[in-house]
C-alpha cells in the first residue's frame, strides 16, 4: 500500500500540479479539488510546505491572469483577511494550520472561479471539468481497490474491517464524491461516453457501502436530477437505454456479487435503526453555543472563542473533546456573527449569481442540486475539507459561464430542451 501511495502522490500532486501549471494554467482552480482529494487519499505530503507552496502557487497563476477576480464576490475576500486578523490570537498555530489553509483556498476560490467562467465559454469549462471530476472518481475507485487488496484501513470507519474498504478517507473526505458523480454522470448521458458512465456507476455502489448517510443520499439524488435532464422528446430514447442499462447493472450486482450482503453487514454494524436524528449532539451544539455566547459570556458572541479549536472549548465541556460538527456552529465559534454574516454573504452571493444567470432547464437543475448539497453539508460540516467546497462552487457557477452558440453535434449540460 505504501509503494501505490508513493505513486499517487507524484503522479496526482506532483506531476498533476506540473501538467496544469504548464498546460492548464487557464484553468488552475478547476483542477484544485482533484489535489485537495488527491492529499487525502495519501493522507501526508511531506514537506508540507512543499504542497502549500504548490497549491498557493495555482491560486496565485489564477489570480494574475484573472486580477480583477475580487469584484465577483468581495465578501470572500474580506473573509480571509477576517480569518488571518483572528490567527494572532490563535493558541496553537501548528495545528489551525491545515485549516487556515483549506479555508483560505476555499473563500479565494469563490470569486476565482465566477472570474474564471465570465471569461470562457461554456463548452470548454465544462470539459475542463468533467476531467477533473473523472480524475476525483478513478483516484477513488483506485484507492478503493488497493485499500480493499491491501487490507488497508487505519480508521476503521464504523468498524469496517473486511470487504471493501477506502484507506485513508474519512467521514467528510467523501463529501466530493456525489459532485464529481453529478458532473461525470452528466457528461456520459450527454455524450454517450462508456467510459464516463462505467467510472461514475462504479464509484456510485462505492459510495453505498460507505454507510455514510448523506453521500449516499446525494449521489442517489445526482443519479436521479441526470435522469431529469433527458425528459425530452429528443432524448426520450436515450431515457429508456438509460433505465435500461442502469436496471441491468444493478440486477447483475445484486445476483452476481456479494453486494447486497456486504450493505447489510455494514448496516448493522453502524447501528442505523438506533438511531435517532433528534438525538444527534450536532443539533445540541446550537443551544450550547447560544448559552455560551448569551447566557453565561464565556466568549464574544461578535468574534469568537479561537479559529479550529472547539474541542472541549464549548458548553462547558459536556461533550468532552469532540469538536463543533456543523458548520453554523463551528464557524460562529472560530469567528463569531461577523465571521458567520461574511461566510453566508458570500455564499449568497455565489448562489444569487449563479441564479440570475441561468436561464435553462439544466441550469435550474444545477442549482437545485447545489443547494441540496449545500444545505445537507452545512448541516453536518466540515466546510473546512477543501475538495468538496471548491468542487461544490465549481459545479454552481456553471451558468455563470459566458454563453455562445453550441453546435448541435455538441451537445453539453446548457443545450436548451424542448420540454414535454
Amino acid at each position: 500500500m505504501d509503494s501505490f501511495i508513493l505513486v499517487i502522490k507524484v503522479v496526482f500532486i506532483f506531476g498533476l500540479s506540473a501538467y496544469i501549471l504548464f498546460k492548464k494554467s487557464d484553468f488552475c482552480v478547476v483542477y484544485l479539488s482533484v489535489l485537495f482529494f488527491t492529499e487525502k487519499i495519501v493522507s501526508d505530503v511531506s514537506p508540507a510546505f512543499l504542497y502549500y507552496g504548490i497549491i498557493t502557487l495555482l491560486i496565485l497563476v489564477q489570480i494574475i491572469k484573472n486580477p480583477s477576480f475580487y469584484r465577483q464576490n468581495i465578501w470572500a475576500v474580506l473573509l480571509i483577511g477576517y480569518f488571518l486578523l483572528l490567527l494572532n490570537r490563535s493558541q496553537d498555530l501548528v495545528l489551525v494550520r491545515p485549516y487556515v489553509f483549506s479555508v483560505c483556498w476555499f473563500f479565494i476560490s469563490v470569486p476565482l472561479i465566477a472570474a474564471l467562467y465570465k471569461s470562457h465559454p461554456p463548452a470548454v469549462i465544462y470539459q475542463e471539468l468533467s476531467q477533473a471530476a473523472l480524475l476525483i472518481l478513478i483516484l477513488f475507485i483506485m484507492n478503493s481497490m488497493a485499500a480493499t487488496i491491501y487490507k488497508f484501513a487505519p480508521a476503521e470507519m464504523y468498524g469496517i474491517k473486511s470487504g471493501i474498504l477506502y484507506g485513508n478517507l474519512y467521514a467528510a473526505a467523501f463529501n466530493t464524491l456525489p459532485l464529481a458523480i453529478f458532473v461525470v454522470l452528466n457528461r456520459g448521458i450527454n455524450e454517450k461516453k462508456v467510459l464516463y458512465l462505467g467510472v461514475a456507476m462504479v464509484a456510485f455502489f462505492l459510495v453505498l457501502l460507505s454507510l455514510r448517510r448523506t453521500v449516499m443520499s446525494l449521489s442517489a439524488l445526482a443519479l436521479l436530477i441526470n435522469l431529469m435532464t433527458m425528459l425530452t422528446r429528443q432524448k426520450a430514447k436515450v431515457l429508456l437505454v438509460a433505465l435500461g442499462v442502469l436496471g441491468a447493472v444493478a440486477y447483475f450486482i445484486y445476483t452476481e456479487t456479494d453486494f447486497m450482503s456486504e450493505f447489510k453487514q455494514r448496516v448493522e454494524l453502524r447501528k442505523l435503526d438506533d438511531r435517532d436524528l433528534a438525538e444527534e449532539k450536532r443539533f445540541l451544539e446550537y443551544d450550547l453555543l447560544y448559552a455560551d455566547m448569551f447566557v453565561y459570556h464565556a466568549y464574544s458572541p461578535w468574534t469568537g472563542y479561537d479559529l479550529f479549536n472547539s474541542a472541549g472549548n464549548y458548553g462547558n465541556g459536556i461533550l468532552g473533546d469532540r469538536s463543533l460538527h456543523g458548520d453554523l456552529t463551528n464557524i460562529t465559534h472560530s469567528s463569531g456573527l461577523i465571521g458567520l454574516t461574511l461566510y453566508l454573504l458570500m455564499m449568497g452571493t455565489a448562489f444569487l449569481k449563479s441564479f440570475r444567470a441561468s436561464g435553462t432547464y439544466q441550469e435550474k437543475l444545477i442549482i437545485l442540486f447545489c443547494c441540496a448539497t449545500f444545505l445537507a453539508y452545512t448541516g453536518s460540516g466540515r466546510y473546512t475539507e477543501a475538495a468538496a467546497s471548491v468542487l461544490q462552487m465549481l459545479v454552481l457557477m456553471l451558468p455563470v459561464s459566458k454563453q455562445e452558440e453550441v453546435p448541435e453535434e455538441q451537445p453539453y449540460l446548457f443545450k436548451q430542451p424542448e420540454i414535454v
